[in-house]
């Protein structure tokens, strides 16, 4: 099973958010370890117990078998974990800049894409559910950038929750649901997905 905690934060100051994404990613990710793994680390003491790869995804070295990874977005912070490495990103359904449109999407991608363009909400919808499979697919290799976006495509029917995902890539499984009305979530993972818990810290 995975299990995403996610927390919702008052607007701050942009000089203090990056300080309260991060804080509060540590005290989920200690919340997480404590409730599923009886592991107790304080959040204010988590970091001296990461690592991270080359790419700078972080992992415990001491805690192999623990794999976990955290995203934010504008007043959400979220971390999941699974048996096995895994992805999540979590963003906010807003507008974009089309100079990106190419960087991020295959030429099946966006052809399925423009022509959404005429319902603005649903065209900016399915642009970040793109952008959010490519994230959590990015973040389960632990590549970072050295996986160019445009290495892989999806199809996505989004008519159910959560939405079914094909990907071209084989042996990877996804899941990607809202949140709530402006916020989708994605994971990837290497094992079959046989149950999501997703459980709000208030």
């Amino acid at each position: 099973m995975i299990t995403i905690y996610y927390t919702y934060y008052e607007p701050t100051l942009q000089k203090e958010k990056r300080s309260r994404e991060h804080q509060l990613g540590r005290s989920l990710l200690s919340m997480g370890l404590w409730d599923l793994y009886g592991l107790s680390i304080p959040p204010d003491q988590i970091d001296r117990h990461l690592s991270a790869n080359d790419h700078e995804k972080p992992y415990l070295p001491q805690h192999p078998h623990i794999h976990f990874n955290i995203s934010h977005c504008e007043q959400l912070v979220a971390c999941g974990f699974s048996p096995c490495p895994l992805g999540i990103d979590v963003e906010d359904i807003a507008p974009f800049r089309e100079t990106i449109f190419r960087r991020v999407l295959t030429p099946s991608e966006q052809e399925f894409l423009l022509p959404l363009r005429e319902n603005l909400p649903l065209y900016q919808e399915y642009f970040y559910r793109f952008w959010t499979l490519k994230e959590s697919r990015i973040k389960e290799a632990g590549l970072g950038l050295a996986m160019p976006m445009t290495d892989f495509f999806f199809q996505i029917n989004a008519s159910t929750d959560p939405a079914q995902i094909t990907c071209s890539q084989e042996n990877l499984h996804f899941y990607q649901t809202k949140l709530d009305t402006r916020r989708i979530l994605s994971v990837c993972t290497r094992q079959p997905i046989e149950s999501i818990a997703l459980r709000l810290i208030p």
